[in-house]
């Protein structure tokens, strides 16, 4: 698909818009089974990507291209040497420029980025900074911050080497940017395409960031969340205005274990909304539908595990308590009508057989 067709089609997606949910519905009223294709798509408006059955679409701020990491290696293919040799990044950028002359354009593509004539300047300019090739170097040598910095992804278990150097305030200084992007671009990824695994290893990370980047790329995350709660409370709030089909996955466990995962120093109280806004919402749903008692027992038992209070753990356990005694009598009266269906064919059967038996009986001769 050609850049403009990706920019135009992503325009005709309206925001919170799924075509698959209603297809969903569809079948899932129909009692068929059905199964959505699950697909990803990242355009520069934002992020196409499916949680269970349905398609969400999340705008992504912009940010500066600048500010995605880069590594020298990565750009030209060989390995970084140092100490720095300037005449070879002089080179290098007069080559850069030669390229973007011949093709025409106004950008190069490098490395799955655009660069316009003055990114590249600012960039070599980034590179002939004090100490700032020492540090790429330093970067080179540790793949996993690599690949996370330029593509913001983490795997199952994978860990950051332990480098003293990431202590370094002025390395810290230099870094956080690029960490602080590649954080936030991969938090809007994970809660799109929920990723314990690589939520759980970079937890376990160190932060390469400063107190002010930090902060911001939390407010991200924040925002994140408390946009899947808005979800939630306008489904029970305003009845009709959403179906339950378009909020379920967000009081699913696998949704729910991303926020748990989350650092209770700071989201303690996002988590306990969280999990009181699940509470309402189950109420609501059980009330307007007795058929959906199992899946309410669910979604309640995933927000006892998500609060971050007693106090809210308390108030869900009593309602988890109260749903359990309301669904036992209904569990065994479902077998009931059965029982008493096939009571009047055994007594029937039982009379055949007494009329057959007293026939018998009559034409014997004794």
């Amino acid at each position: 698909m050609r850049k403009a067709d990706q920019d135009k089609s992503s325009q005709d997606w309206p925001h919170g818009f799924s075509f698959s949910t209603i297809i969903y519905n569809f079948f899932l009223e129909a009692g068929e089974p059905f199964q959505i294709p699950v697909f990803d798509y990242i355009s520069q408006m934002g992020v196409f990507a499916s949680i269970g059955n349905i398609v969400y679409f999340s705008p992504v701020e912009p940010q500066s291209t600048l500010m995605q990491y880069l590594s020298p290696s990565s750009l030209s293919g060989d390995a970084l040497i140092t100490p720095l040799d300037k005449k070879a990044i002089q080179l290098e950028r007069k080559k850069l420029f030669a390229e973007l002359e011949l093709s025409g354009e106004t950008t190069i593509e490098m490395n799955g980025r655009s660069f316009n004539k003055n990114d590249i300047i600012q960039y070599y300019e980034d590179l002939l900074k004090e100490d700032s090739l020492n540090y790429h170097a330093v970067i080179a040598e540790d793949p996993i911050l690599k690949l996370f910095l330029e593509t913001a992804h983490i795997g199952r278990k994978e860990l950051f080497k332990n480098n003293p150097l990431y202590t370094n305030e002025q390395f810290i200084n230099w870094i956080s940017p690029y960490f602080s992007h590649a954080f936030s671009t991969y938090m809007n990824a994970c809660f799109l395409d929920p990723d314990e695994d690589g939520l759980t290893s970079l937890m376990k990370n160190n932060l390469l960031m400063t107190p002010g980047d930090t902060e911001k790329s939390w407010e991200v995350v924040t925002r994140i969340v408390m946009g899947s709660v808005s979800s939630i409370e306008e489904y029970y709030k305003t009845p009709g205005s959403k179906m339950l089909i378009k909020v379920k996955d967000l009081m699913e466990f696998r949704y729910i274990r991303l926020v748990q995962l989350l650092p209770n120093v700071r989201f303690a109280p996002v988590k306990d909304k969280y999990a009181f806004t699940i509470l309402q919402a189950c109420v609501y749903t059980f009330n307007r539908n007795k058929q959906t008692g199992n899946y309410v027992s669910n979604w309640l038992e995933n927000g006892q595990l998500l609060a971050a209070s007693e106090d809210m753990k308390e108030q869900i356990r009593k309602k988890r308590e109260e749903l359990e005694a309301i669904l036992a009598p209904m569990e065994t009266g479902a077998s009931a009508p059965q029982s008493a269906e096939s009571s009047p064919w055994a007594i029937i059967k039982l009379i055949i057989f007494v009329v057959l038996l007293l026939a018998r009986l009559a034409t014997c001769h004794w």
